[in-house]
């Protein structure tokens, strides 16, 4: 139900400069997401596939994990990958005070931009919980809302064919933005199947831009 009132909000009465939940369908292209890294251990192993493969994507960054893995967040960048808000420390945003909100947001971008010399101007909210007060406050900040077209649900850990077989049997469309998560190798397992095959199918995989 969540879903539906997310559509239908975004189709009638936001732009995409506010909230965003395709990418661009003018040309066959698709849009990979992670949310909640950088990890150790997990993202460097997706940015090599990612490298192989000439794939770019958006990483929506936890502000908290940049000094645990600050080289890590580097290497997306130096990779030309998008960098993106997250969040601080990954809570319920529909929970928070403006004042926290602000917070969140803001100290992640210091962060973003003392690691990329770059301003950030896209943000998902944790579990893709929006509510008004959020996106006025993106509003005020200049600030792009990411959503999602398509879902791995990789959160459930499941085995990586089962991610495979959900993409096989609902195939992707032109402009899909697609969440992943790079907390756990079983994105990189799915995604070693899934890259070529949609390469194969003439999708080129981009990255989200970055105003």
């Amino acid at each position: 139900m969540r879903n539906k009132i997310i559509y239908f909000i975004r189709s009638k009465l936001l732009p995409n400069s506010l909230f965003l939940t395709n990418g661009k369908r003018e040309s066959k292209s698709l849009y990979l997401t992670f949310d909640d890294g950088p990890v150790q251990g997990v993202t460097e192993e997706l940015l090599d596939l990612l490298d192989k493969n000439q794939a770019k994507a958006t990483f929506f960054i936890i502000g908290s994990r940049i000094s645990k893995s600050p080289d890590l967040l580097k290497k997306i960048h130096v990779q030309k990958h998008t960098i993106a808000n997250h969040s601080y420390s990954h809570p319920n945003f529909t929970k928070l005070s403006s004042e926290s909100m602000l917070e969140e947001i803001s100290s992640t971008n210091e962060l973003i931009k003392q690691a990329t010399n770059q301003d950030c101007h896209l943000f998902r909210a944790p579990q893709g919980r929006w509510n008004i007060k959020l996106l006025f406050k993106l509003l005020h900040l200049k600030m792009t809302a990411v959503h999602w077209s398509r879902d791995s649900i990789d959160f459930l850990k499941e085995q990586p064919e089962k991610i495979v077989k959900r993409f096989i049997d609902d195939p992707v469309k032109n402009g899909d933005i697609i969440l992943f998560h790079d907390d756990d190798s079983r994105c990189i397992e799915a995604l070693k199947t899934l890259i070529p095959h949609w390469q194969s199918q003439g999708f080129s995989l981009n990255a989200l831009e970055n105003k």
